[in-house]
């Protein structure tokens, strides 16, 4: 079952990246802007790793850079005692790759780090932690804070702009009677979707975080009450996620229509430009997305 959790989690921290900085202040007590420049880097220490021939490869969940600053999330569907144990062994490797070379010699620095859990009880601790002993008995206590999902109302979420929990709201419905479930469910989702509402005609959000946010939602739902039809479609209803899949589909498509005369490739990037320029992206953006030149992408515009 985590495998859906860990996927979502993932294509968020990859698609839409500045959504998690509200999360990083929320935990580390920051005051990021969801404008400020980040560098996802999680792919980079996928490259890192597997370079090095004599170790496993491993991916994070979520390794971004704010100025200078790096943050490393993971995400965990249920408590287990080995979190810390990846955690150390992950963080260790990221400081090893970016590890800087002073007048004194070497320097790594670890990356501030968080667990979110999905789930949790009571005895979930508010942190994880591991001594660390060093030769001539020096040690270290590394701790790692949690941030608890489930804690999180949806008025929170939107007070504290953690639109990233969206997604996982559902998780607090799983196991309340279905009889309860439809008027509860409905009631938090409703302000859940006026509240992305708000925050994109805010600036907050853009179209196209609400509508990777939606797709996801539908999805947890559709896959964790799969048998409970009414609650699975009365959260379809509310949260729209066909209108705003089928507006990201007309501009693919549209894409795809002219790939039939000037190439496929042409066409999809041509309709990938024309969506995210639509979604408020700048040009500069754009062209950083898809790794083509700034003038690619001025010259599509032009055309329209």
């Amino acid at each position: 079952m985590g495998q859906i959790f860990d996927d979502i989690f993932r294509t968020l921290c990859e698609k839409n990246p500045h959504l998690l900085i509200p999360l990083i202040n929320e935990v580390f007590h920051k005051n990021y802007n969801m404008t400020d420049q980040i560098k996802l880097m999680a792919g980079e220490h996928h490259v890192m790793m597997k370079e090095r021939k004599n170790l496993d490869q491993r991916i994070t969940d979520s390794a971004i850079c704010i100025g200078h600053k790096i943050y490393h999330l993971e995400c965990q569907s249920n408590p287990d005692g080995s979190m810390i144990l990846r955690m150390v062994e992950y963080d260790f490797h990221i400081a090893l790759e970016n590890a800087v070379q002073t007048e004194a010699g070497y320097e790594m620095k670890f990356p501030e780090s968080a667990v979110l859990y999905l789930r949790h009880t009571e005895n979930t601790p508010d942190e994880i932690q591991m001594k660390i002993i060093f030769p001539q008995n020096a040690s270290v206590t590394y701790r790692v804070p949690v941030v608890k999902a489930q804690l999180y109302s949806g008025q929170d979420i939107l007070e504290k702009d953690l639109y990233f929990l969206i997604p996982y709201c559902i998780l607090k419905y799983v196991h309340i009677r279905e009889e309860d479930s439809l008027e509860t469910v409905s009631k938090e989702y409703r302000k859940l979707y006026q509240g992305m509402i708000d925050a994109r005609d805010a600036g907050i959000l853009n179209e196209y975080d609400m509508s990777n946010i939606i797709d996801f939602t539908n999805r947890l739902v559709n896959y964790l009450f799969e048998e409970n039809h009414k609650v699975k479609g009365e959260v379809n209803a509310i949260m729209g996620g066909q209108v705003l899949e089928t507006y990201a589909d007309q501009m693919i498509a549209r894409g795809r229509e002219e790939g039939m005369a000037q190439g496929l490739l042409e066409g999809e990037r041509r309709g990938k430009i024309e969506l995210l320029y639509e979604m408020n992206f700048t040009v500069s953006d754009i062209a950083k997305k898809l790794c083509i030149p700034e003038d690619q992408v001025k010259d599509v515009l032009q055309q329209n």
